[in-house]
């Protein structure tokens, strides 16, 4: 079995989520890092965390990394310790600043996952991700919060998306297809990796 580590990028609303369950299903034995997932389910909490991130997401504002990374190392970590067990990871949305990018190189050259990692950057225009985001029924998903977002997209995301670009990991695929087919076209461009 081949480990591989994935980044599933791509503009709010861009089906990251229902194109990581296709995957899961189709090559199986992956461990996801569901970072907006993680972020919900710390915004619950009553500790000043969890206060903070539930500030950070009804203000439709970028998570600070340290305490992104404090959600993911834990998950990595425990794949790492048991290799031999998952296929690989894939990580929804993340990561969307270029310091990211650049930490979690040096967490996977620490864990040796270097060469087996990829980023598929799902691309769908900022018309469509508002159209999707708009039919969406989530407290980060108001109309402010959603031009921000995109805002950020721009200004934080494509700087990543761009130095993955530059480093030769990026496989680009069109979003705005119906699923299965954004998912073929993945599965295609990915065939000798995943």
């Amino acid at each position: 079995m081949k480990f591989s580590v994935l980044s599933i990028i791509g503009r709010p609303g861009a089906g990251k989520g229902t194109q990581i369950g296709l995957l899961q299903r189709g090559t199986g034995a992956y461990e996801i890092i569901r970072t907006g997932n993680l972020l919900r389910r710390k915004a619950q909490g009553r500790d000043l965390i969890g206060r903070k991130v539930r500030y950070v997401l009804e203000n439709g504002l970028l998570i600070p990394t340290p305490i992104v990374f404090s959600l993911w190392m834990p998950q990595l970590v425990r794949v790492k310790n048991n290799e031999k067990k998952y296929r690989g990871v894939i990580f929804d949305g993340n990561p969307r600043k270029l310091y990211e990018a650049q930490m979690l190189d040096e967490v996977f050259d620490m864990f040796g996952w270097s060469k087996r990692f990829r980023v598929c950057y799902i691309h769908i225009s900022e018309k469509e991700s508002r159209k999707r985001l708009q039919a969406r029924d989530r407290f980060d998903d108001a109309s402010k919060e959603i031009e921000e977002r995109l805002r950020w997209f721009r200004t934080d995301v494509e700087k990543a998306l761009a130095y993955y670009k530059k480093r030769g990991v990026l496989v680009e695929v069109n979003g705005e297809q119906s699923q299965q087919a954004v998912q073929k076209e993945i599965q295609r461009k990915l065939k000798n990796f995943l």
